[in-house]
């Protein structure tokens, strides 16, 4: 368990892992620190992309939770052998969750793509780019900043139909 902690400020965009105990810290320290006068950004983390949390207490619900907890117990060759998706854009999706879910870094870049791709024994797409940009078209990746990309909840929902549908 822990807790993932990201700090946006201009110029400044800082990710850590904490561990459990830091959260009564910072909790104190939203509280005390809070500026109420000031409206909440916009940020790119809006409902249709959401970070993966470290903890069990996901805000993603208990089927997404299921999915994330199926895509850790398998390894990335094994999941595209499963889930026999042939299109690149599909594949980004389901290796793209699947780092998320064994806690790889969120955003994630192309090169972590070409890594992850790598792991799983399979051959990284050509023209990424375009993968990536017809995948995000499709609803399922969305752009964290202009080269990071996370899943989005309507990506969770496309893996969790499909392992919904699969033989045990």
């Amino acid at each position: 368990m822990g807790i993932k902690i990201v700090v946006q400020a201009p110029g400044l965009n800082i990710s850590a892992n904490l561990k459990d105990e830091a959260l009564v810290a910072i909790v104190q320290l939203i509280q005390q620190q809070r500026d109420d006068a000031i409206p909440a950004p916009i940020t790119s983390a809006s409902p249709s992309s959401v970070a993966i949390p470290n903890s069990g207490d996901s805000i993603l619900g208990d089927e997404t939770n299921e999915t994330i907890k199926t895509l850790k117990t398998w390894g990335g060759a094994e999941l595209l052998n499963r889930i026999s998706w042939d299109s690149f854009p599909e594949k980004i999706l389901l290796l793209g969750a699947w780092h998320e879910a064994r806690g790889g870094t969120t955003p994630w870049r192309s090169a972590d793509m070409d890594e992850i791709f790598r792991l799983a024994k399979e051959s990284p797409p050509s023209n990424f780019p375009r993968d990536i940009r017809n995948a995000i078209k499709s609803g399922w990746i969305h752009n964290e900043t202009p080269r990071t990309y996370v899943v989005t909840r309507t990506g969770w929902n496309k893996i969790a139909q499909v392992l919904r549908n699969l033989p045990l």
